[in-house]
């Protein structure tokens, strides 16, 4: 075989020629088998129109599993609406408990929410001397007694609703007539501060066996009524 170079002629024998074409065979095969590697890999960059506008958008707008995501804060609208508080009541828990302590509950808890929180009965508690299910108001004071004990007066002050104390009901007494402990009925005694309806049931039951009081003080001889009690209710109860 002859070609010219520069003008020149030059004879080329056929071998060269067989060996020219597959030098250029091997090399378009070689370069076949990389760029198919590197595609499976992963790593070639491939600069096609698609891929181009796609790196342009983002992922946030191909459709990607990122943005089908949205974010956490968007989950919750902000519609500006004030959360409501939670209303609560206090009360004053003592006698065969855990922890006798000053507990602050959700309203319209019961005894029993009350006597978990303070950390359940004691040994010596009398549980059926309550009532588990009475519903709390704020201000209340209540006593668990003893087994043996003979003490049934566990609610030692009721409370007042909205109040948050029982100062609540004597600044409520303040002006109003006195009560005649000799002839006021469970309802009109149930207003004194820190009288419930077992102590005014009490009162009466005292009156009705040992006739009327004769002074105000007599009532702490009614059982369950001392004179942090009677201290309390002396300047709103009269016996005339």
């Amino acid at each position: 075989m002859r070609i010219k170079i520069f003008g020149r002629i030059i004879s080329v024998p056929l071998w060269v020629k067989y060996a020219f074409f597959a030098i250029v065979a091997a090399v378009f095969i070689l370069s076949g088998f990389l760029i198919d590697r590197q595609r499976k890999s992963g790593s070639l960059e491939i600069n096609s129109p698609v891929s181009k506008a796609a790196d342009r958008i983002g992922p946030e707008q191909t459709g990607s599993p990122e943005s089908s995501l949205p974010p956490y804060e968007s989950a919750t609208p902000e519609d500006g609406t004030p959360v409501p508080d939670v209303k609560t009541v206090t009360v004053y828990i003592v006698g065969a408990v855990l922890n006798p302590d000053v507990y602050e509950l959700p309203e319209g808890s019961i005894l029993n929410d009350l006597v978990k929180t303070a950390g359940g009965f004691t040994e010596h508690a009398d549980k059926e001397a309550v009532n588990l299910a009475f519903t709390l108001n704020s201000g209340m004071m209540i006593k668990i007694p003893e087994t043996g004990s003979g003490d049934t007066n566990w609610l030692l002050d009721k409370g007042l609703t909205g109040s948050g104390s029982a100062s609540a009901v004597s600044a409520g007494l303040q002006g109003s007539p006195l009560i005649n402990i000799n002839t006021a009925s469970v309802n009109d005694l149930c207003t004194l501060p820190g009288i419930g309806e077992s102590t005014a049931l009490k009162i009466i039951n005292y009156r009705i066996e040992n006739g009327p009081f004769s002074s105000t003080s007599d009532i702490m001889k009614v059982n369950g009524i001392k004179t942090a009690r009677y201290n309390e209710i002396k300047n709103f109860i009269t016996v005339g």
